[in-house]
């Protein structure tokens, strides 16, 4: 018979153990006994130094520039947004930000990011996703120059952020101050995420105008919008139609 590397065939290697593989950060001549000791050892030694971190006590001391005369939250915009943390971990809203400009759509992310941190909004940090290049090869004219190219690169940033548990009337509040003050070359789309009952489609159905309120966020707003939201909603129009 012919051996079985002739053949073609793909013999792999197993190990019968896996116990191998931890004993290569010690020496290969350690007894089990020493082995179990000095796990044992190295254990003792970790939960040491993370007892001496839990007895010191750490004091933060923010430094503030010009204390007095700038607010505290314009002196916090030289720095990261702060973030709240999730309480449940429900997953509200995510917004996606597209633009050309990389430093205008991080000012327009960290934006949402601060607005989020003051109205009581958890929210993950700004990450960055996937950077979008495409190339454009076109000819310069279609007559006289019709040989020779012309190249044009296109770079579309993008940046990710995420809201989390947070009611629907505050999220829309966020979400008309971040469409307020919006930037003319960002682009910002949500995706928002709602939970209701098993028996929504009945409650829908069986839901008349009267049913329909104004939200209570808006009540002592000024914005133009959401005054003639208001208006249209105590409409006979929206009535008959709805």
């Amino acid at each position: 018979m012919l051996p079985r590397q002739m053949l073609g065939l793909n013999v792999s290697k197993r190990a019968f153990s896996s116990f191998s593989r931890t004993l290569k950060k010690y020496d290969k001549k350690l007894l089990p006994k020493e082995f179990l000791e000095k796990e044992a050892a190295e254990r003792v030694q970790n939960e040491q130094f993370k007892q001496n971190l839990l007895s010191k006590e750490f004091t933060a001391e923010p430094k503030i520039k010009s204390a007095g005369s700038i607010p505290l939250n314009l002196e916090l915009l030289q720095y990261k947004p702060i973030r709240l943390p999730p309480t449940h971990g429900h997953e509200v809203a995510k917004l996606k930000f597209r633009g050309y400009n990389e430093d205008h759509l991080t000012r327009a992310s960290e934006f949402a990011a601060r607005a989020a941190f003051y109205l009581g909004i958890p929210c993950s940090r700004v990450k960055k996703v996937k950077t979008e290049r495409r190339l454009y090869t076109v000819i310069k004219s279609p007559f006289a120059q019709s040989k020779s190219k012309e190249n044009f690169l296109r770079i579309t940033y993008n940046q990710q952020l995420i809201a989390y548990d947070t009611n629907p009337e505050v999220l829309d509040l966020w979400l008309s101050y971040i469409n307020k003050h919006a930037l003319e070359d960002v682009k910002c789309l949500a995706e928002i995420t709602t939970r209701e009952k098993l028996d929504f489609a009945k409650s829908l159905d069986s839901m008349t105008a009267q049913d329909a309120k104004f939200p209570d966020a808006y009540t002592d707003t000024t914005d133009p919008i959401a005054a003639k939201v208001k208006d249209l909603l105590q409409s006979e129009q929206f009535k008959q139609h709805f």
